[in-house]
C-alpha cells in the first residue's frame, strides 16, 4: 500500500519544529528595530539639515553683501533675508520657513565680515560652526 499524504503526527512535528526555530528569530528583533527607528530619525534629522542648508546657499548666490544682522536675522544688500526662529528649529529663507526635524537646530548667527557669517548647527551630539559666503564664490 503506497502513502500519499503526511500523516497528523508528521504534520504536527513539522509545525514544532518551524514554531521553535522562528520563535528564537523573534528574541533578537527588538533591538533591531530599536536601531532602524534611531537610523531613521538620524536620516530625517540630516535631510532637514541638506535642505536648509541648499535653501541658505541659493540665497547667498544671490546677495553680494550683508546689509545688516538683526535679532537672529541676516538682511542681505537685495534685501534677501535669512532668519532663525523657534530656538534654531525654523529657518526662514526669503519669507520661506523650513522647518529641522529630530535634534537638529542651527542658531547663533555671527557676522564675520561685510560678506561672511558663521552659524551653529547642533545635530544630536555634533556640535558644528559653519562659516558662510555670499555671492557666486560660494559653492
Amino acid at each position: 500500500m503506497r502513502k500519499k499524504a503526511f500523516t497528523l503526527i508528521e504534520l504536527m512535528i513539522v509545525v514544532a519544529i518551524i514554531s521553535i526555530a522562528t520563535a528564537g528569530f523573534f528574541v533578537g528583533f527588538p533591538p533591531l528595530f530599536d536601531d532602524l527607528s534611531r537610523y531613521q530619525a538620524l536620516i530625517e534629522e540630516n535631510r532637514s539639515l541638506t535642505l536648509a542648508y541648499g535653501k541658505i546657499r541659493n540665497c547667498l548666490k544671490k546677495s553680494r553683501q550683508i546689509a545688516r544682522v538683526v535679532d537672529g536675522r541676516i538682511i542681505f544688500d537685495n534685501n534677501n533675508e535669512i532668519a532663525i526662529e523657534n530656538f534654531g528649529k525654523q529657518i526662514r529663507v526669503n519669507g520661506r520657513i523650513f522647518l529641522l526635524k529630530g535634534r537638529a537646530s542651527i542658531s547663533e548667527i555671527e557676522q564675520i565680515s561685510d560678506t561672511m557669517f558663521m552659524t551653529r548647527v547642533d545635530a544630536g551630539n555634533e556640535k558644528l560652526r559653519i562659516l558662510w559666503r555670499t555671492g557666486e564664490s560660494n559653492e
